[in-house]
């Protein structure tokens, strides 16, 4: 018989116990969708001097030359970067790597926010996978547009015109002096791999960086390093201040799980100029937030509690013993509940997620085999 289960979404957890994340990895992928394991070739620089500020940037230029890599990429949501990343650690430890559940940040942060938000905003539409001891989530494929909007490019915009490709001191003055009409992409990433937990429930996430604030240090944890861009509308009434807490609250919850200390917010006019940047650490916005809006502030305490219950809740209902056998649940929010629902051999998506890529790779199938 199949398993199923529900849980209410405004149920409420008592856990805030925390562990503090610690980065075991990380990879850079490439125009290419190509995943490079424990190579730093994407990873950015911060660099917006002041006096930029004044030069009244452009965060729509360029809109055109825009290179959509994502919409060539068979899947975005894939979990084989991560995959590779943990298959590297356990080759070099000659152990498996200790987790519970394994997922991106913005998987674990889309699940969270599905206790706030309408599923309009944040549908959810997963695959559970149960394999070797472990939990395996990942959102399903979906269809990538070919264009993007105005505002979601003013984004990647601004994080190419604050960053550099070296440390500053090791770029030309060619190069600092034409960042403006830096050419955007989407596929160009680099990603950090972390060990966290909630409660008794480890994870292994992993967490798009957008670049490193200071300085990097080798062969060594560069999480306190990382740093957040996010770029916003100007803030002038108290309509867009709501609007700016909601999405700072959201901003949070991601550098709170993946433990990027800091965030650097951009703010664009309406015609996308950007205006002026404010710097946030990520430990006070809770505070910030409380101020100016308690009940946006107090939003951060429940997001914890509701992340400790359902990750509690999927490895209570997933069998996940120490088995090769693939099982494989869909997991969706409906009603006001998120909703487990196992996958079983006679549906047509069974193959495709049990045997198949659709979540774990081939690579790391066989390499789990061998271990």
């Amino acid at each position: 018989m199949a398993i199923t289960s529900n849980l209410f979404i405004n149920q409420k957890g008592s856990t805030t116990a925390l562990k503090q994340p610690k980065e075991i990895g990380y990879y850079s992928r490439n125009q290419n969708g190509e995943y490079l394991i424990q190579q730093q070739t994407q990873l950015k620089y911060y660099y917006l001097p002041n006096s930029d500020l004044e030069r009244n940037l452009d965060l729509s230029s360029g809109l055109k030359k825009f290179k959509n890599c994502e919409g060539t990429f068979e899947d975005t949501y894939t979990i084989h970067g991560l995959l590779k990343s943990i298959q590297y650690n356990e080759q070099h430890k000659g152990k498996r790597i200790k987790g519970d559940i394994i997922a991106t940040t913005e998987t674990i942060t889309k699940l969270i926010l599905g206790a706030f938000d309408n599923t309009n905003i944040n549908p959810i539409d997963m695959v559970v996978v149960s394999y070797d001891g472990q939990l395996f989530i990942k959102e399903r494929k979906q269809v990538t547009p070919a264009t993007i909007d105005m505002n979601k490019y003013s984004n990647y915009k601004f994080k190419a015109l604050s960053t550099l490709s070296q440390s500053l001191p090791l770029e030309s003055r060619e190069i600092l002096e034409k960042r403006h009409k830096k050419l955007c992409n989407n596929g160009d990433k680099f990603v950090s791999v972390t060990k966290t937990g909630v409660g008794k429930v480890k994870l292994i996430l992993s967490a798009d960086i957008d670049c490193i604030f200071d300085f990097k240090e080798e062969n060594k944890d560069n999480l306190k390093h990382y740093t957040q861009l996010v770029c916003n509308p100007t803030v002038n009434t108290i309509s867009e201040s709501h609007k700016f807490e909601n999405g700072m609250f959201r901003i949070w919850l991601k550098c709170f799980l993946a433990g990027i200390p800091r965030i650097i917010c951009g703010f664009k006019d309406d015609g996308y100029i950007l205006k002026t940047v404010e710097e946030y650490a990520t430990n006070e916005i809770p505070i910030l937030l409380k101020e100016n809006n308690p009940e946006v502030g107090s939003k951060c305490l429940d997001a914890i509690k509701w992340y400790g219950l359902f990750t509690e809740w999927l490895l209570k209902i997933i069998p996940h013993g120490d088995t090769k056998e693939i099982k494989p649940f869909k997991l969706i929010l409906a009603d006001n509940h998120l909703k487990l629902h196992e996958i079983e051999a006679s549906d047509p998506e069974f193959e495709h997620f049990a045997q198949g890529d659709g979540v774990l790779s081939s690579e790391f199938k066989e390499w789990r085999s061998s271990l």
